[in-house]
């Protein structure tokens, strides 16, 4: 069986079942597989972080956030 077979099989399930195969193999993955950060990026995540520390008020709430989502995406 092909990798393109098993995910065509798993998208035919319903999402609740969907959910519950991306939770097994999420759960079966080393620890730190794809977490790791290019020089580059753990630079701009501190800087940001920095950024943030210096003047929380430069952060948006989670609903400033989803709005701003919501107008990108025209809707």
């Amino acid at each position: 069986m092909t990798v393109e077979q098993v995910i065509n099989d798993i998208s035919a399930l319903p999402p609740s079942d969907q959910i519950r195969v991306v939770q097994a193999i999420w759960d079966r993955l080393p620890k730190y597989v794809g977490t790791e950060l290019s020089a580059a990026k753990q630079a701009e995540l501190d800087r940001r972080w920095a950024e943030y520390k210096a003047d929380p008020s430069t952060a948006l709430t989670e609903a400033e956030f989803k709005e701003r989502i919501r107008i990108a995406r025209g809707r």
